[in-house]
């Protein structure tokens, strides 16, 4: 959340505290010597001063630095969705799903240990929440075309949120879901395209005196709604020099998310907070939020995807200093599920998988139990305990009479260090008509020719050698093998009739690698459906053998869908991605 500062305040705070990742809120500094609950803000959103260039920055947190519980609430477990706010230029790792990209900051980083030891902001305490804190997930990346009313060169706060509430509204943007207590986990964080400047508390984006991001809350009809607020970041925008010290933009771009992103799960009510007390969580008067303590102040962390992130430190009360993790003492466990969204046609029932890990400690039982089930939908997992680091199914059934439309499953794991929750967005639909007629939409699917497909130079019209040949026919793509630092790209777009009964995307490939860890990624070949990623191999998953993957493309029905492989090699130790018979069959 950003704050604006009375004037006799910017000087000083910005004399304190230097922002080099440009994402931090101070604190309101009148309020040092008042009665904390008298206090009011001047704004309801926490904003990051935009940071001269060359200012110092900060090693250590202020003296006397303390985060104080007022009764609000937290995030137990933050399903990310990032917005992209309509067309225009983006930071091309905002805009992409491919590692590393936000998206993927945002998969890895949610599922790791920068999480785990914020379970000291647990509000299980006599008058508060009884929220436990847990890792989270990224529920996808979302383009939404905004009104023209709401996008202008200059977009207001007021403008954003009622944008975001009015997408969320028609179906673009996923509503927001709930940990099993009722309280809001979805945070939407949202990201603009170049030549766009966000006005906030009279004070503007990306420009002197003014902020590189925040965070806030409103209400709306679906409950208290989440959401960041991160302007471009390119060269020439204004935030390309003062919100960040690392020298990659994308770096700079990470810090400031996760920062956002903590104080949203530990103070996720401050934007209709109007006094230093309730319905903020966790807020030192003096100094701001959790990321506010250690603004600037950057680091590392290893994601759950096994891409090392930067990110920026946050303040730990229990040692007081700036962290970025650390070992957490006790057992504690997460919830996933995959995938997290199903469609199922009256009268069938479809399955999702309900992963458990253990993030800290010893394996421990956990409970399952699932909630959000309509009239004539039943929804049941098997087994309904696990030891964590085990996985249940998740069976849904759509009666013949069901209700046509969407809504949200909670699978809430219960053991002794406490709870966490998943979800699964689940879509009911009515049959269609009998299926008999079968379609193979993508043209030279094997790769016999070199026609058909958009290809980088050399990936097409190859002869066999050695494990490198086809599966079937004469043809096949060679993508990267070269050993050094390359990108390979195979692409073809097709449009998915509307009256489609359903859509498969399917493909062989086998992995050919000199890499000889056992461990990381080095070399990637991710798979996708316009924005969408189907899946992610690398040098993980070689094989000699031609393995065949499938997935439903229903989703698209009626769209034009771009289908697009791209194979990435690291500087050194080839990695070859050897693609045969692929297919988009559709059924009417």
């Amino acid at each position: 959340m950003r704050w604006s500062l009375p004037s006799y305040a910017v000087a000083s705070f910005i004399a304190a505290i230097a922002m080099g990742c440009g994402n931090a809120l101070p604190g309101d500094t009148a309020a040092a010597n008042s009665d904390q609950n008298q206090v009011a803000f001047s704004s309801h959103v926490h904003k990051m001063p935009l940071i001269t260039p060359g200012t110092p920055t900060p090693k250590v947190a202020p003296a006397g630095a303390h985060l104080t519980y007022h009764n609000g609430r937290v995030v137990s477990n933050i399903h990310v969705i990032q917005v992209l706010y309509g067309a225009g230029s983006y930071l091309p790792q905002v805009s992409s799903t491919v590692s590393p990209s936000i998206a993927s900051f945002y998969t890895g980083v949610t599922n790791s240990a920068y999480f785990d030891w914020l379970t000291e902001y647990n509000t299980t305490v006599a008058g508060g929440t009884n929220q436990t804190i847990g890792r989270g997930n990224f529920g996808g990346q979302v383009s939404i075309t905004p009104s023209a009313a709401r996008n202008g060169t200059t977009i207001t706060d007021a403008s954003i949120q009622a944008e975001i509430a009015a997408q969320i509204t028609a179906g673009v943007l996923p509503a927001p879901t709930k940990d099993a207590a009722g309280n809001t986990n979805t945070y939407y964080a949202v990201f603009f395209p170049h030549g766009k400047v966000i006005s906030q508390g009279g004070s503007n984006s990306c420009q002197a005196g003014g902020f590189c991001a925040y965070h806030g809350t409103f209400n709306a009809s679906q409950g208290e709604v989440y959401y960041g607020v991160h302007p471009d970041m390119q060269a020439g925008s204004g935030c390309d020099t003062g919100c960040g010290s690392n020298a990659s933009a994308f770096n700079n771009q990470t810090s400031v998310a996760s920062h956002e992103m903590i104080e949203t799960v530990t103070d996720a009510e401050v934007g209709i907070a109007t006094v230093i007390g309730p319905p903020l969580a966790w807020y030192d008067s003096t100094n701001g939020e959790i990321g506010d303590i250690c603004n600037a102040q950057q680091g590392s962390i290893v994601g759950g995807d096994g891409v090392t992130y930067t990110v920026q430190q946050e303040f730990d009360n229990a040692s007081a200093n700036c962290i970025v993790s650390k070992a957490v003492a006790g057992n504690n466990f997460s919830v996933t599920a995959s995938p997290t969204s199903l469609s199922v046609t009256q009268g069938t029932s479809k399955t999702a998988t309900i992963s458990t890990a253990t993030t800290s400690g010893s394996a421990q039982t956990v409970s399952l139990s699932v909630s959000g089930a309509p009239a004539g939908v039943t929804a049941t997992l098997s087994p309904t305990s696990v030891t964590s680091g085990g996985s249940s199914t998740l069976t849904v059934t759509a009666a013949s009479t069901a209700a046509t439309g969407t809504f949200t499953l909670t699978v809430t794991g219960t053991a002794t260090s406490g709870s966490h929750t998943a979800t699964v967005s689940v879509t009911v639909t009515a049959p269609g008509a009998t299926c008999t007629t079968t379609t193979q939409l993508l043209a030279n699917p094997g790769f016999e020719t070199t026609a058909s497909w958009t290809t980088t130079a050399g990936v097409l019209g190859n002869a066999a050698s050695g494990v490198h040949g086809p599966r079937t026919g004469t043809g096949f793509a060679w993508m990267d093998g070269y050993g050094t630092t390359h990108t390979d790209t195979v692409s073809q777009t097709v449009t998915i009739p509307a009256n489609a009964c359903s859509a498969t995307f399917s493909f062989w490939y086998k992995i050919d690698t000199a890499e000889t860890t056992t461990t990381t990624a080095f070399d990637k070949l991710t798979v996708a459906a316009n924005t969408t990623t189907l899946v992610t191999l690398s040098n993980l998953n070689h094989t000699t053998t031609y393995t065949q993957r499938s997935f439903d493309l229903s989703a698209f029905k009626g769209q034009s869908v771009t289908i697009k492989f791209t194979g990435t090699e690291d500087a050194s130790l080839q990695t070859s991605f050897i693609l045969d018979d692929t297919a988009l069959t559709v059924t009417q």
